[in-house]
């Protein structure tokens, strides 16, 4: 009996180190419960995981907010993670995904079978928020329906700068956009970047106080096996609940751009040696024709790739 007492000793160290990281452990996943309860209200949340993670799995998930910006979320399934040691980090891994967001009659919607997201917060800022949708479908608020093999939004909250750059509207967001086997309508499919900088005096917190002089700058390019087919480079500024776009594309195939801007068939169309530069205007969510100049007049004549593919059908 007397020889069991040396080996029982040199376990109570670490017996005591499991209960104080049980106890340790439970108080994080309280804190995760209480967290996602408000994040998810009318939601019973549990959190297991232990001992390496703070995990909890919802059904039936609706989340929405209404205002001068509506934003949705709805899912069948969502499991939610988080390490014991990063409350600023939490990871999403959803089945039957669906988001949504709207601006007056503007209405974006996009939807997947699965997607997986990271929400970064840290010192109350939006660090980071990134999605993941594969094999998704939607609509952009304007133009046809679309499908992507693979489409990926990221998010995040941008500081003001300092001194010489503090002048004119400051840096306050960004989304990034990355799309693979986008196409519209009965398009072809393309490959699409895009990065939207958000500008302005205020924090993204309200709209109306963003939108008193607030800016999108939005840079965006389109391609395909062959290479670049357009580059949209435009400015949106808010309107009330409607928004105005303003800006160019160079491309090198502008009677598809054209006629996808219009909603009419493009006639064939071989690419041209070097991009024309068309100037476009637009209220969202289009109330009209879309303002569509700088055509050349010489367009027919002008020197064509005639050992490339010919151009793809946008939409």
């Amino acid at each position: 009996m007397t020889r069991r007492w040396p080996l029982l000793l040199s376990l109570l160290p670490l017996g005591l180190g499991l209960a104080a990281y049980g106890y340790a452990w439970r108080g994080w996943a309280a804190a995760f419960e209480t967290t996602l309860a408000g994040w998810f209200p009318g939601q019973t949340v549990a959190a297991s995981g232990f001992p390496y993670r703070l995990e909890a799995e919802l059904a039936g998930v609706a989340r929405r907010h209404d205002g001068t910006v509506r934003l949705g979320l709805t899912a069948e399934r969502l499991r939610l993670n988080r390490g014991p040691w990063r409350p600023e980090l939490t990871v999403f891994q959803g089945q039957g995904v669906t988001l949504s967001a709207g601006l007056g009659d503007l209405a974006a919607r996009v939807a997947a079978a699965s997607g997986n997201a990271s929400l970064h917060l840290a010192a109350g800022r939006l660090q980071r928020l990134s999605i993941v949708l594969p094999n998704a479908h939607g609509n952009a608020g304007l133009g046809p329906d679309f499908r992507a093999t693979s489409l990926e939004l990221h998010l995040r909250e941008r500081l003001p700068g300092r001194g010489a750059d503090a002048a004119g509207p400051q840096p306050r967001g960004q989304l990034v956009v990355g799309a693979i086997g986008l196409s519209f309508g009965g398009g072809a499919p393309l490959a699409l970047d895009a990065d939207l900088a958000v500008r302005g005096s205020a924090r993204l917190t309200s709209y109306p106080g963003w939108a008193a002089d607030g800016v999108i700058d939005v840079v965006a390019s389109a391609r395909d096996a062959t290479g670049e087919v357009l580059k949209l480079d435009a400015s949106i500024v808010p309107l009330g609940e409607r928004l105005r776009l303003a800006g160019t594309i160079s491309t090198v195939c502008p009677l598809q751009v054209q006629a996808f801007l219009a909603g009419t068939k493009a006639p064939a169309e071989l690419r041209l040696r070097a991009p024309v530069r068309l100037a476009l205007e637009s209220a969202l969510p289009a109330g009209g024709p879309v303002a569509l100049s700088g055509l050349p007049a010489d367009l027919a004549t002008r020197a064509r790739r005639r050992q490339l593919p010919a151009c793809p059908a946008l939409g």
